[in-house]
């Protein structure tokens, strides 16, 4: 690297020791570079990043109880800045650990001060940095989150049972003999966060021009065969894993797959048992060394001697590569999901109906995709027909049913992202709604009294036109609103068109949400199941409809008519309907801050005779809230807005580094601790190491 473009580096960060202290180490080196050259003034040296991650399974309590990941890995970019603003810090950006007791107080903690409280003024204070009391407490008891902004709780001081130490507790009450105490001041460095990403391999259309086929293969971007042996299909890129998706049926061969040029697998696309034109679905996925780049041949090497005419169906290939645009994390994990594609374990139940209970649902079934002993199963749209490698899913409850029992399923899937909610009617409010009507009367040229089709008439909402004349009332007619009945001063004469536009109070039940409802996105469902219809306004509420409450600035209310089919009484109602929000499953997760080292070490964890940083956190149980696969770790100055950490404005972030992982499981119910650290070496190789 030019040192100028260092100089300019070191020359963006904030004024101090700590910049003074590069600059006079950049000179030195500078200097030091002059002597020993022979050919003059040499002011160019190189450092190349290199990364390594260990990816540790943990306990509640912090414990290591297994290792996920222990592998070198290629740091994409930006390595030498993060050591410079590590190294540096930026005050602006001072990082509060906020604590909170549980329960609203906490034990007793010593501590070796000559006082915890002292009066100044006429009231306590506490006399000391705040984190001379912090280093006291037990973090297990506190609930604990980050912020740019600190949080204020109250220290009392307690009788002491240890000699030459103070003792104290902490509240979040404030009283006669406590103090205010302010958060931590957890660092002044650039606040350093990591965040995961589940990387899920994209399809890449088989047109793609990183694809190259032989000249037998035909088809389109998504269905490519070949009869001709032989015929290969290859790639290279820089990936950790990939998978091939093909097709099973009685006219299948044998698809063979080079990585490096070395055999990984043969697959047998020849099933007997399927019928002529039949075809099912199979994947195989590979794993790769993603540190570098990987050259991929799949080949049609033979076929079952008694198959006439074998053919290989490719209907796709998936891989995770970095393309130019996609210098970044392809998915870092977001605040809400809808997909669940890290597969799940299930075991139907052992007696008819044999059926799965998916965790998240409304589902929707065609991203339903289940595996069973290496093999596809086929999804069905009735019930009846689920028989032996089929199974059925019920949408609406996230049941999948199957012939027989059986253990082991592989599941993934994708939710609607609707919400559910469900009611008795008789716990709902009765209302009323207006529903407009025009209705012709038939006159004899006798009548004078006619009733209309409803009752319970809205007053004032009666207009009556003869001949498109209207009516005034009372001199031509008058109206009871109650029974619906209209009576003319003059019975109308038989060859006149009488027409009433009128308004009936129809009975309704209101049904108020927890969310606002997002565009009209919402499905009822009776007793039965049957879903009722969504009128456009109220002239088409009726039996077997509902309405969405306009009235409702928030749009949580459905008025929904008591009656559904065959004039039966609603008992029961099943809501399903998507919010803004809550527009999937919350995943909680968040970029986790980086650690402080549990020694006295600087922060990061320096090791600047080795060249290097150690970056160090923890993702604990239930972050995220569901399996997840780690594929892509990034290194970032800050959070994202998600994350809702309090203080922070929304400047931008950047991505110092990213690198891949290859495939990490994540079980929702274990907690991670990653371990990352980054050397600088030289252009000899060696670390590259503060001093002079």
């Amino acid at each position: 690297m030019n040192v100028k473009t260092l100089k300019k580096l070191i020359s963006l960060l904030p004024d101090g020791n700590k910049k003074n202290m590069l600059l006079n180490k950049l000179e030195a080196l500078q200097a030091k570079q002059k002597n020993d050259s022979k050919g003059g003034l040499f002011d160019e040296f190189s450092l190349k990043p290199t990364g390594h991650i260990k990816i540790e399974a943990i306990d509640e309590n912090g414990n290591v109880i297994g290792v996920l990941a222990d592998q070198s890995n290629l740091v994409v970019n930006g390595a030498e800045e993060i050591l410079l603003r590590a190294f540096s810090g930026d005050p602006d950006r001072m990082l509060f650990k906020n604590r909170i007791p549980k329960g609203g107080s906490t034990g007793v903690y010593h501590v070796a001060l000559d006082k915890i409280i002292e009066v100044v003024d006429g009231r306590n204070v506490v006399p000391h940095h705040p984190n001379e009391l912090w280093k006291a407490v037990n973090d297990e008891d506190f609930d604990i989150d980050y912020s740019y902004y600190p949080i204020t709780v109250y220290v009392k001081e307690e009788t002491s049972k240890e000699p030459g130490m103070k003792a104290f507790s902490i509240t979040t009450t404030p009283g006669p003999n406590t103090a205010p105490l302010t958060s931590e001041v957890y660092s002044t460095y650039t606040n350093l966060f990591i965040g995961i990403g589940d990387g899920k391999n994209y399809a890449v259309p088989l047109d793609d021009e990183r694809l190259t086929f032989s000249a037998g293969f035909t088809g389109d971007a998504t269905r490519k065969e070949t009869t001709t042996l032989n015929d290969e299909v290859t790639f290279t890129e820089k990936i950790s894993h990939f998978v091939v998706e093909f097709m099973k049926h009685n006219k299948g061969g044998q698809l063979e797959i080079y990585v490096d040029g070395v055999l990984k697998q043969t697959i047998e696309t020849f099933d007997s048992s399927l019928a002529d034109g039949v075809e099912v679905p199979g994947s195989v996925e590979i794993p790769v060394d993603s540190t570098k780049e990987t050259a991929v041949r799949l080949k049609f090497s033979g076929a079952d001697p008694s198959v006439t005419n074998p053919k290989i169906v490719l209907t796709g290939i998936r891989f995770d590569a970095f393309s130019k645009d996609m210098n970044s994390l392809i998915s870092e994990i977001p605040a809400f999901i809808t997909k669940f594609d890290t597969p799940e374990i299930y075991n139907t139940t052992t007696v008819a109906p044999y059926t799965i209970q998916l965790k998240h649902y409304p589902v929707i079934a065609d991203s339903v995709a289940v595996e069973y002993n290496g093999n596809m199963l086929q999804r069905v749209t009735d019930l009846n027909d689920v028989t032996e490698g089929k199974f059925y899913v019920d949408e609406l409850t996230g049941k999948v049913y199957f012939n027989r029992a059986l253990t082991g399923l592989s599941v993934t899937y994708e939710i609607t992202g609707e919400l559910h909610e469900d009611e008795i009617a008789t716990s709902l409010t009765s209302v009323k709604v207006d529903v407009p009507v025009n209705e012709t009367l038939i006159p004899d040229g006798s009548e004078k009294v006619f009733t209309l089709a409803h009752n319970d008439l809205v007053a004032g909402s009666v207009t009556v036109k003869m001949n498109d004349m209207e009516l005034s009332m009372p001199a031509d007619y008058t109206v009871n609103h109650s029974t619906g009945t209209i009576t003319f001063t003059v019975a109308p004469a038989s060859d006149s068109v009488v027409t009433v536009d009128y308004k009936y109070k129809e009975n309704a039940l209101k049904y108020k949400l927890e969310n606002p409802i997002k565009d009209s996105e919402v499905r009822l469902f009776d007793q039965n199941k049957f879903e009722l219809t969504l009128a456009e306004d109220a002239a088409d509420f009726g039996e077997t409809s509902f309405l969405i409450d306009e009235s409702d600035a928030e749009r949580k209310t459905l008025l929904v008519h008591p009656k559904t089919l065959n004039g039966n009484s609603i008992t029961r109602l099943d809501v399903y309907y998507k919010t803004d929000a809550l527009p999937g499953l919350p995943t909680n997760y968040k970029r986790q801050v980086i650690l402080k080292p549990k020694t006295e070490n600087g922060y990061p964890w320096f090791e600047l005779d080795k060249g290097s940083v150690q970056f160090v956190a923890e993702f604990k149980e239930g972050i995220p809230s569901y399996n997840v696969t780690i594929r892509e770790m990034g290194l970032f100055d800050g959070p994202r807005v998600d994350d809702g950490v309090t203080g922070y404005t929304g400047y931008p972030v950047k991505a110092f580094s990213l690198v891949r992982v290859g495939e990490t499981r994540k079980e929702v119910s274990t907690g991670i601790r990653v371990t990352w650290t980054i050397t600088l070496l030289d252009e000899n190789g060696q670390p590259f190491k503060g001093g002079f």
